[in-house]
């Protein structure tokens, strides 16, 4: 079985990466990679703030027709502009892409650990991951 959560936490520290580097058409991929696998997850909270930084950055988004992804995901509109994204990124690149960057692609691993739902929303909170200047996707 996919671990979405896995996903989730991985794509959101590519976020934050592309967002250092200004790299703002790349972080609303690697955001809604993220508030997809949130959703696919059940994390309805933090899929609703993936949208959310994707459409103060970018307001004219196709996402902006939806009123949640989780409502995109299961519209036949949506699924064309969903393959394009999996194919911008697999689970399995972005790990790779961490680790080049020797960023652990997980999940801090000491004792108490948080849930990965709490700590994507902890990481999205982050200043590096608010809106940047605007760009068109």
């Amino acid at each position: 079985m996919f671990d979405h959560a896995a996903a989730l936490v991985a794509f959101v520290k590519l976020a934050g990466v592309a967002q250092s580097k200004g790299q703002f058409p790349q972080r609303d991929k690697f955001l809604l990679l993220a508030g997809i696998a949130a959703a696919r997850a059940g994390f309805r909270t933090v899929s609703a703030r993936c949208r959310d930084l994707v459409l103060a950055h970018n307001p004219h988004h196709l996402i902006k027709g939806h009123v949640t992804l989780e409502e995109a995901l299961d519209n036949a509109d949506f699924q064309p502009f969903l393959v394009q994204l999996q194919r911008f990124c697999s689970y399995e690149l972005a790990e790779h892409h961490l680790t080049q960057l020797a960023i652990a692609p997980g999940l801090p691993t000491r004792p108490g650990t948080v849930a990965a739902a709490d700590y994507a929303l902890l990481l999205l909170s982050k200043a590096d991951l608010q809106p940047g200047p605007a760009d068109s996707v």
